[in-house]
Parts: C-alpha cells; sequence; structure tokens
C-alpha cells in the first residue's frame, strides 16, 4: 500500500478526529526520534492515525527503564512485526526492486493491524516509524533510479526503531485488553485496505485476492463489531454480500468494483472506531459504570432524539430540521460537550460530534434543497457520532448488563 492511501479523506461515519497528545502519567516518556518529531503530517482519520500519549518535548528526554513484567498480549503482537522488516531490508540489500516493493506491502499489512498500540503510546515515535521513515521508503522505491544507500539507511533505522518500541512498551503499564480486540480486527481490514488500493491502480486481480482475504478473515472478527453495534455488523454483511456478488462476476471493471468497496471499508470501518473509541478512552482504575456516566449517556439520547425527530421537519421546515443539529450555546450538544472535551487527549470524539452536528444542520438549509436521500445520509452519520461518543464514555463497560438496560429504557 502506498502513503499516498493513508491520507486520503473518507466519510465522517469512519473518522474518529484524534487530538494532540498528552501524557499517560507523569513518569511516562518515550524514546526520541531520529526524525523530526515537530512536523504535522496529514493522518487519515479511518486509520486511527497519530494520537498518542506522550507529549513531543518530553519524548526528547528519554525514557525510564522500569523493572521487567510478564510479557503482555501487545508485546507479543509487537514481535510480530521485525521479521517483516528483516525480509523488507534484505530486499533492499540486494536491490531488488520488485521484492522490496512486495515485502514493504507485507509489513504493511502487518503494521496496520498493530500500529494503534504505538500511536496511541508514543507520537514521535509513530510519526518516526511511519511518515518519516516507511513512507519515505514506499517512495523512495517508486523512483525511477532507487537511491539504495539512502534506502538501506532507513530500513536499518526501521528495524533498530522496533528494538526500541518494543523494549519501551514492555517497560509500560499495560493498556486495556480492549487494545488486544482492535488488533484482529485492523489485520482483517489490511486486506481490505490492499485490495482498494490495487482498484485505484486498476489491477483488478489482486484486488479480488485480497479482497477475498478480507471475505475469509471477517467470519473470525465479526463478533467483535456485533458486540458494539448489531446495525453496523449488520450493514458491513451487506455490503460484504454486495461487493462478493461484483467480484464473483469475471468481467467486473475497477470502476464497478470500487463504489462497493468504499461502502464496504465504511461500514467496516465504523464497527471498528467504535471498538477504538471505547479502548483509547478506558480507565483501568475505573471497575464500573457510575451516576455521573449514566446522566452523559442520558445527555446524549438527547442529541440523538433531537435528531431523529427533525427528519420528519425537511423538507417543509429547513431551519426546524437544522434545529436537531444545533451545536451552539443553550443546544444538546453544548450540555455534553465538556465531558466529551475531558477525553480529547485520548479520542476526540467531541469534535467528531460536532463536526457531524453542524454538517447535518449546513446541509438541510443550504440551496439547492439537498434530496432526501442526502439528509438521511447526513442524519445517520451524526446519529452514528453520537455512538461513537457513547463508547467514549462508557465503552469499556459495554458489555454491562446494566448498563444495556438502561440505555433500553431511555426515551426514544
Amino acid at each position: 500500500m502506498t502513503a499516498v492511501r493513508r491520507f486520503a479523506p473518507l466519510a465522517l461515519a469512519l473518522a474518529i478526529v484524534l487530538g494532540t497528545g498528552g501524557l499517560s502519567s507523569a513518569t511516562t516518556t518515550a524514546p526520541s526520534s531520529s526524525a523530526s518529531a515537530t512536523t504535522e503530517v496529514p493522518v487519515d482519520v479511518s486509520s486511527d492515525a497519530a494520537q498518542g500519549l506522550i507529549d513531543r518535548l518530553l519524548s526528547r528526554i528519554g525514557f525510564l527503564h522500569a523493572p521487567s513484567r510478564p510479557t503482555t498480549t501487545e508485546v507479543r503482537n509487537l514481535k510480530t512485526i521485525p521479521p517483516f522488516v528483516q525480509r523488507w531490508q534484505a530486499a533492499i540489500l540486494r536491490h531488488d526492486v520488485g521484492r522490496a516493493i512486495q515485502a514493504g506491502e507485507d509489513y504493511e499489512a502487518a503494521w496496520q493491524a498493530i500500529e494503534v498500540y504505538v500511536n496511541h503510546r508514543s507520537l514521535p515515535l509513530y510519526m518516526d516509524i511511519e511518515p518519516d521513515t516507511q513512507f519515505v521508503i514506499d517512495d523512495g522505491l517508486r523512483q525511477p533510479r532507487p537511491d539504495w544507500p539512502r534506502l538501506a539507511q532507513l530500513i536499518d533505522h526501521l528495524r533498530q526503531q522496533f528494538d526500541t518500541t518494543i523494549k519501551f512498551i514492555s517497560s509500560q503499564p499495560s493498556l486495556s485488553p480492549l487494545f488486544d480486540d482492535l488488533v484482529p480486527l485492523r489485520g482483517v481490514r489490511a486486506q481490505l485496505l490492499i485490495s482498494m488500493d490495487a482498484l485505484t491502480a486498476g489491477d483488478v486481480a489482486k484486488a479480488r485476492r485480497f479482497f477475498n482475504n478480507f471475505a475469509s478473515g471477517f467470519p473470525s472478527v465479526e463478533n467483535l463489531i456485533a458486540i458494539r453495534s448489531a446495525s453496523a455488523l449488520q450493514e458491513t454483511k451487506n455490503a460484504l454480500t454486495a461487493a462478493s456478488a461484483k467480484f464473483a462476476d469475471p468481467n467486473a471493471t475497477a470502476a464497478d468494483l470500487t463504489p462497493l468497496v468504499a461502502t464496504l471499508l465504511n461500514r467496516y470501518g465504523f464497527g471498528t472506531n467504535l471498538l477504538n473509541a471505547a479502548a483509547r478512552a478506558s480507565d483501568l482504575h475505573k471497575t464500573a459504570v457510575t451516576d455521573a456516566d449514566r446522566t452523559l449517556l442520558t445527555q446524549l439520547n438527547t442529541v440523538a432524539r433531537g435528531l431523529k425527530s427533525s427528519l420528519s421537519k425537511f423538507p417543509a421546515d429547513p431551519a426546524g430540521a437544522a434545529a436537531g443539529g444545533a451545536t451552539g450555546p443553550g443546544s444538546a450538544f453544548a450540555v455534553v460537550q465538556p465531558a466529551l472535551e475531558s477525553k480529547a487527549r485520548l479520542v476526540n470524539t467531541a469534535a467528531t460530534l460536532r463536526s457531524a452536528l453542524a454538517a447535518y444542520a449546513t446541509l438541510v438549509q443550504s440551496t439547492p434543497a439537498p434530496t432526501v436521500a442526502q439528509v438521511e445520509a447526513a442524519n445517520k452519520t451524526a446519529l452514528e457520532a453520537v455512538a461513537l461518543a457513547q463508547q467514549t464514555f462508557v465503552g469499556q463497560f459495554w458489555t454491562d448488563e446494566g448498563l444495556q438496560a438502561f440505555l433500553a429504557g431511555l426515551p426514544t
């Protein structure tokens, strides 16, 4: 997969807008990057891109060596990546462009699964590993005359950074086990991303091969989506069925297949992002849903009810419909906004929800008037942003029967 794919914008329904980085504890620092750690790089939010709990400034200090602890699933998953780096390095040292590009694609698919650990823990490490090193290698291999000495330096740096990353994370407190659930979801999604890249390049045969990989892997992870949203799972299955039927047509073109795969990525991505929000916002010191949580969920439900009821006012009353997406003082969103923004350094669903609401309010009042289908789609996107906000507040307790009973009892 190329660097271009990682920065391509996708629908807001897939997006979790990320924060600027913070501290997981007063003593947690990350190893410094040899590359520039201050350059802002645009990132595809559907890839759960660079977030990081480590401030850039503190990252330059160096990290503290804590006592060793038992190997975690996180560390075991991270240790699956160095062999891919080594194969990539071997191809580069042989100056074999074809094998190096293939090895880079294999590395990317594996990295896609586990990168969430790194970009949650340390923004500088993530930036150094991915945009500042991996993407530079990818671009260099596609030059008419690759700079092999430079590529050799970069791939060796990547190998060293993984050694550093594993040592660093081995010394840190464990993350929520929900992060471990994200790994298989993201690993399966990587196959679909490769398929989409192949369609962009017009390579239908390759796209079909990786789409089939995704379809084969999907049953192993669908329950992870079902736990968060039965409707997200059903919509993903429907999109998979539609894409499978078209891929079965030997005469299907890239133009035929691209919108179907894009829809599937969108639906699967929404299910993944529900879990992503729950994982990133988890508080391991918290043991149960609180009264404050229930109050926040009730406030979010008010936002959702306003959205749902506003649909019937379009097109006769555009201003009335727009009220369902209000974000100003006195709005239902304004009531819940402070609590959402308090989580923004972990996962900024405050911005996601605000943007979705504003987009809906703007659309229903636009000229020329949008179609009913366009308005319904924008309304759905905003409701899905409400669902992401729910996961931000209580996602770590989502399977709790008492929580589900409380949610079911809220007014509709």
